[in-house]
């Protein structure tokens, strides 16, 4: 009898281990999805993109969400190809994002191969609205105009 008891002790705590395995594996699977977009249920839409000579594009993009107090986020992209939706909503939540301001103004130009700048067109962006500023990606050199630096 006291065989029987051990072995369902066993069963059980082998039970309790996978249980909390796979409960361990939800959060981390949860933690992921959350800081990469997977919750994310705005609308993402490119502005506008500019191909340079090298076979790099820079996208501006727009993220909208009408049930959020968020308002309008414009972010600046560069990839070899014009993203989809879902793409720009996972670059959103990634360290590819060269720009990202809650300004409407931003065009893009390529002044050469090598080098993208963004401006503000009709007015300025302070420090205040802007959550990522980089001034270099790769081989590429960002410059600003009618922006603060931060």
């Amino acid at each position: 009898m006291s065989r029987l008891i051990k072995g369902e002790a066993d069963l059980v705590s082998r039970l309790w281990l996978v249980i909390l395995s796979l409960f361990v594996v939800g959060l981390a699977v949860g933690w992921y999805a959350l800081f990469h977009g997977y919750f994310d249920h705005g609308q993402f839409e490119i502005k506008q993109f500019q191909w340079s000579s090298t076979g790099q594009v820079a996208m501006l993009a727009e993220r909208s969400d009408h049930e959020a107090l968020g308002g309008l986020e414009y972010y600046v992209l560069i990839g070899n190809h014009v993203f989809t939706p879902a793409e720009l909503r996972h670059a959103l939540h990634s360290n590819a994002v060269v720009f990202d301001a809650a300004s409407n103004c931003l065009e893009l130009h390529w002044d050469g191969p090598n080098r993208l700048t963004i401006r503000c067109n009709g007015s300025t962006v302070d420090r205040d609205h802007i959550n990522v500023q980089r001034r270099q990606v790769g081989t590429i050199a960002i410059s600003y105009e009618n922006i603060a630096l931060m």
